[in-house]
């Protein structure tokens, strides 16, 4: 029976193809709006790669300096601060720290623009990088400043054409590195791990490792949750260090670390205040709201267009209705062809979107922490397709109700004499 009703409703659209396509297009536009949106903060939450078990972090990448004249600071974390403090907090390999900056590598007649990461040692144990050869720097690297690199894979195709790299050098800022590990590519909407080449923090311009605590920094944390080490072992000890560091401070000099927080947090926190942001929950009904709104306007438009398409289709019925059918019967009917026509609209919009986020990734994914949208890696995973289910199913209601609800109250008698519904 439900193989026939899925026949009927195709035999409809074949029938009446103009109403077909204005009800898909009226509903894979909105949708493929939704999913644009939803597809950016999804794989900006979860880029997968060496972040694909981000569910396990937490992460502080600023921190607020408010004084007593009312002036405050606002930036990373100084590295003084992280080695005299947070290395000594977490067990060890469970705490990653960098910082990103971009060079110019000149390379006989052509100029490359590269991002580079300052890391330390534990940044390879907390993040999970796939190593296609060699192997990543050690704490004794780290702490001896050895001049030692590892590239990404990307890197390593447009600068050698050798298979194995491991032991060439490649000249950064008037210094010669050598190459010790190939990592496969990173997406560029990883925030905390993206690079092409990642270098010891030591090697750092400008780095100093005295521990002020009125200065911000450039750097950014990561914790590794463990079983004897959880999120709230973690957020106790950043607190009891926050009034460690003021204890310390100058009269009158606050520090404030937004943060360690979860991923979903650290995105839509961006760089507001700590102090005014109002939470995750509220991001997310903010970000429900505007779907709403974006779904009203054109589900109001097409209850106009279903009531004319149900118009057409009076009189059978009109002859279903005075042959038994019931107006529950009728509504489910209704309603069902509606979500047919809904979700395949939502598949529609959901293609569209992929479409526009592979074709416009530079006007899409710019954000504050993206270095190159141009190295946004777009992939799908199940959330995407249960929030494109939900949505169209919110847009079969809105746009399907009141067409039921008016054709399952028609009189028959009068519908079969001519009369309008």
């Amino acid at each position: 029976m439900k193989f026939i009703h899925l026949k009927q409703i195709w035999e409809q659209f074949r029938s009446n193809r103009f109403f077909g396509f204005l009800s898909l297009f009226g509903m894979s536009i909105p949708v493929m709006v939704i999913m644009i949106m939803v597809l950016k903060i999804d794989l900006s939450i979860h880029p997968g790669g060496p972040e694909r078990n981000n569910d396990q972090m937490l992460f502080l990448n600023q921190m607020k300096i408010t004084r007593a004249d009312g002036s405050y600071a606002w930036g990373g974390l100084p590295v003084g601060m992280i080695e005299k403090h947070f290395a000594r907090m977490a067990p060890q390999n469970r705490l990653a720290f960098s910082a990103s900056e971009t060079t110019t590598m000149f390379r006989e007649t052509n100029a490359l623009d590269l991002s580079l990461r300052y890391t330390n040692a534990g940044f390879w144990q907390v993040f999970d990088f796939e190593f296609l050869q060699g192997h990543p720097y050690t704490r004794g690297n780290v702490k001896d400043q050895d001049n030692v690199a590892v590239i990404s894979r990307s890197l390593k195709e447009r600068l050698f054409n050798q298979s194995e790299v491991a032991g060439k050098t490649l000249k950064l800022d008037g210094h010669t590195f050598r190459v010790i590990g190939v990592v496969q590519k990173v997406n560029s909407l990883a925030r905390n791990t993206y690079a092409q080449v990642w270098l010891p923090y030591t090697w750092r311009r400008h780095s100093t490792t005295t521990p002020y605590y009125n200065r911000t920094g450039a750097y950014g944390l990561t914790f590794r949750s463990s079983g004897g080490w959880g999120f709230p072992d973690i957020r106790r000890q950043v607190r009891d260090l926050k009034r460690k560091v003021n204890h310390l401070n100058d009269e009158g000099t606050r520090v404030l670390f937004a943060g360690p927080a979860q991923a979903a947090e650290i995105y839509f926190r961006a760089y507001r205040d700590p102090q005014a942001y109002k939470g995750v929950i509220m991001s997310y009904i903010g970000v429900a709201g505007k779907a709403l709104i974006i779904l009203l306007l054109p589900a109001l438009n097409l209850v106009s267009i279903n009531l004319t398409r149900i118009q057409e289709r009076s009189q059978e019925i009109a002859i279903r209705k005075a042959f038994g059918a019931t107006r529950k019967s009728l509504t489910y009917r209704i309603m069902g062809e509606n979500a047919v026509l809904t979700l395949a609209g939502g598949f529609l919009g959901l293609v569209l979107a992929y479409l526009a986020a592979f074709l416009f990734k530079d006007q899409i994914f710019t954000a504050y922490f993206v270095a190159d949208a141009q190295q946004a890696m777009i992939q799908m995973n199940y959330g995407v397709f249960f929030i494109l289910i939900l949505v169209s199913l919110i847009f079969s209601i809105l746009s399907g109700w009141i067409p039921a609800m008016r054709i399952s109250r028609l009189n028959p008698a009068y519908v079969l004499k001519g009369g309008a519904l």
